[in-house]
């Protein structure tokens, strides 16, 4: 592929999303993120708010991937199928959409959302623990999103049952604006 860093972005696709400020906020970090430096990849589709930081990096001319799975596209013909932009790559089922998914990240941005977009945070999440990545995690606690699940993981570090060293690689913002530059200084 290219030298560019990969970006991939876990979201909930299930939720119409009708909070005009968190979409304006993920257009904001779709605007500013380097077309340069940065490949996004996501779960496809547009549904919920899954599609929107990827469909507006496209229109700025940002390489998007997507990784779908056959379940979630409707009629699907490999002959036929065409995404809504960007270079779309269709799995035979979910595990496989999510494992493709989290290999190709150098880097994953984790917005708020339901099992998958949880399911996908741990995946990577064990892949720093268990097989010693040190991929980093940047978690959009938009509204406090987050706040119950980085409960569970300090209260288990304190118990033990999770080493520490997870936390080396999250980092956890409530802003848009502190996204950006983390990814611009990245």
């Amino acid at each position: 592929m290219s030298s560019k860093i990969n970006l991939v972005i876990f979201s909930g696709s299930n939720k119409l999303i009708i909070d005009n400020i968190l979409i304006k906020n993920l257009n904001f970090i779709a605007n500013n993120i380097n077309i340069n430096k940065y490949n996004i990849w996501y779960g496809g589709g547009t549904a919920g708010i899954m599609g929107i930081i990827p469909k507006r990096f496209s229109e700025i001319s940002g390489q998007v991937f997507s990784v779908d799975s056959k379940q979630f596209i409707k009629n699907y013909d490999p002959l036929t199928y065409k995404p809504e932009f960007g270079i779309s790559y269709v799995m035979d089922n979910f595990t496989m959409r999510q494992n493709k998914l989290v290999a190709h990240g150098d880097i994953y941005l984790c917005l708020p959302g339901g099992i998958g977009t949880i399911s996908e945070l741990f995946d990577v999440l064990v892949n720093n623990d268990v097989n010693n990545k040190n991929l980093d995690i940047i978690i959009y606690s938009y509204n406090d999103f987050f706040k119950n699940i980085l409960d569970f993981i300090y209260d288990n570090i304190k118990s033990g049952y999770i080493r520490k060293k997870i936390l080396d690689n999250i980092y956890v913002f409530n802003n848009e604006k502190d996204i950006c530059d983390f990814l611009k200084n990245k």
